[in-house]
């Protein structure tokens, strides 16, 4: 009875050295595969996840990368069937959607990726990646509300997720209504700060900007928004705390703040003028209206003066809309600039939950 006991205990143990061992052997596996993709390499990919499930069945990212191969060698077909079956596992998550429903659109059906995309929302209704491929795919059909909307809507969802404020900036950006283009611009490159696409950005904001403060008879105008109400300077001694304040809209108050940012300002439009007037144009904001629209981006605003990083964030994030002039402040400025990027590496702006800004929540 001693010596079964012993054999069970001992077999008992086998088993579950091995199994850790095939565990460790699959996701082996799968690294090396990812590697083969990376590099072209679908085929021999596809042939050691073959080998990765055989020693890890129940291993849910083994079925999802191979089906990811077969999209890459377009065999969409091949794809869909792979990960379908997965859609039914408690453990699915939403790259799986994702997948099956790009391979849809790929293969010249998007209503079906459309479907995909929004049952995947209802089982991941916070998923920004789900949010940004849907709009991508209306934006294709050339619905381009519908995919507006659907990318502010993975903003509102999820306010980490870059992708959907850098395509819902350039929707903006061609529209009438400027100013969340000029918001939901920064902090995209707040998000993604060292891409091929921050560099878009960074040259873009620029020149929405530019379009958005025109200089007409040698005088600032504004064109942020057409939403905002007629109201000029003259009242400007209204108490913040008047009723007539709080039932002004967000585009009113804040073309009255910049319109006394840029009050005392030459009319040139350079990135050093625009620094000035969007560091009074906070003064009068704190002033008057913080209370009615709490901002993220303005509350960083705050932090970067208090901590007089102000003037090199504005430098670092347009700094390809004005190239010469970058670089012409920079070489003036070489250890506040220094300073300013290992500051900026350690005080992020705080995207979360409690402190999201976008449009949406000032309608």
């Amino acid at each position: 009875m001693k010596h079964l006991i012993s054999i069970i205990l001992l077999t008992t143990s086998f088993l579950t050295v091995n199994a850790q061992s095939n565990s460790q052997n699959a996701e082996e596996a799968i690294t090396q595969a990812i590697n083969y993709m990376d590099n072209g390499k679908i085929n021999e990919a596809i042939i050691l996840l073959e080998q990765a499930q055989e020693l890890n069945p129940d291993n849910i990212n083994i079925p999802y990368e191979m089906a990811y191969a077969y999209q890459l060698a377009q065999n969409y077909d091949k794809c869909i069937k792979v990960a379908k079956p997965l859609l039914k596992r408690d453990d699915v998550f939403d790259q799986v959607y994702q997948l099956i429903g790009n391979s849809y659109d790929l293969k010249g059906q998007p209503e079906k990726g459309i479907k995909i995309y929004d049952k995947g929302l209802e089982k991941f209704p916070t998923s920004g990646r789900l949010y940004l491929e849907k709009g991508i795919v209306l934006a294709n059909q050339s619905k381009w509300v519908e995919a507006f909307d659907t990318w502010e809507a993975g903003i509102v969802a999820d306010p980490d997720h870059s992708s959907n404020y850098y395509y819902a900036t350039q929707v903006l950006a061609d529209s009438k209504e400027k100013i969340w283009a000029v918001y939901y611009g920064e902090m995209f490159l707040n998000l993604e700060p060292n891409t091929k696409r921050s560099l878009q950005m960074s040259k873009a904001l620029f020149e929405i900007y530019r379009t958005c403060l025109p200089i007409k008879d040698g005088k600032w105008d504004l064109d942020f928004s057409h939403k905002s109400t007629n109201i000029t300077l003259s009242m400007n001694n209204l108490n913040s705390g008047n009723l007539l304040n709080k039932l002004m809209s967000f585009e009113t108050v804040h073309n009255l703040a910049i319109e006394a940012g840029y009050k005392d300002v030459d009319p040139e439009f350079t990135l050093a003028n625009l620094i000035k007037i969007r560091k009074q144009f906070l003064e009068k904001w704190n002033e008057d209206y913080k209370d009615l629209y709490p901002n993220l981006v303005f509350d960083y605003h705050d932090i970067l003066i208090k901590n007089e990083m102000f003037e090199p964030y504005y430098y670092w994030l347009m700094q390809e809309g004005v190239p010469d002039e970058f670089e012409a402040w920079k070489s003036e400025n070489e250890e506040k600039y220094e300073s300013f990027l290992s500051w900026y590496s350690e005080n992020p702006m705080n995207f979360s939950e409690e402190n999201k800004t976008n449009r949406i929540k000032y309608q």
